[in-house]
């Protein structure tokens, strides 16, 4: 999927707690990836997942005995070259934070791309120079452990779990310093433009708690309020 200007603007002004409230309101309960969160503060993640599966490593494999060499296979270094431009790699990495599923090195290579970001429920090693990349990295914490440790890539581009949560190609993935959601792509847009349209109501309700307002009729709001804040946003 690629998104429109006017859906990466609209979810840029919407936090995860405002999307997370539009996807409830359709049925979505629970799309928040867990136990992950940013290696720098401040980052926004925004784009389509490119995905990526894991499963557990074995050494006869891996080339972990001495004097043997690792199975042919599809390697990170292989995902790493084909995400698409303005996507998140998102990595299914079972939960696994033994071991790194990237490192800084990689990370540049994504970055150098115009990939949007990396995602993964496992760890990620390199922590100081992840951050010199400037690129939007959620994890689940950090590691020195190389990835063929404990994990051999299997797929990519498929469906996957990331954190408890379904992620399909393709899905929009949007993340702050509340964490990651994952948004379906059939109602991607609907749910930018709703989220940001929440979020200007309820700063017009924060501005009015912040000035003394009572809790009662102010938020949630009243049919009243509603109407007030209408007619204030059809005189700007």
């Amino acid at each position: 999927m690629s998104l429109s200007e006017s859906t990466v603007a609209a979810f840029a002004s919407a936090g995860t707690p405002t999307i997370a409230s539009q996807l409830l309101k359709r049925g979505f309960r629970d799309q928040y990836i867990h136990g992950i969160a940013a290696i720098s503060e401040g980052s926004k993640i925004i784009g389509p997942a490119w995905t990526m599966r894991t499963i557990p490593a074995r050494e006869d494999m891996e080339g972990l005995w001495p004097g043997s060499s690792p199975e042919p296979g599809l390697s990170l270094f292989a995902v790493v070259e084909s995400v698409p431009q303005g996507n998140v790699l998102v990595i299914d990495s079972h939960e696994e934070r033994r071991t790194a599923t990237g490192g800084d090195i990689l990370l540049h290579r994504l970055k150098a791309k115009g990939a949007a970001g990396i995602v993964t429920d496992g760890s990620l090693r390199d922590v100081d120079g992840i951050r010199s990349t400037g690129l939007p990295s959620f994890c689940a914490g950090a590691t020195a452990n190389v990835s063929r440790s404990h994990l051999r890539v299997v797929e990519q581009n498929i469906p996957i779990g990331c954190g408890g949560t379904a992620v399909y190609p393709g899905d929009i993935i949007v993340g702050d310093a509340d964490g990651v959601l994952v948004v379906p792509e059939h109602c991607a847009n609907d749910v930018a433009r709703d989220s940001c349209e929440q979020e200007l109501l309820e700063e017009y309700l924060a501005e009015r708690i912040r000035n003394g307002e009572s809790l009662e009729g102010i938020y949630p709001p009243s049919a009243q309020v509603r109407a007030e804040f209408a007619e204030q946003r059809g005189k700007k």
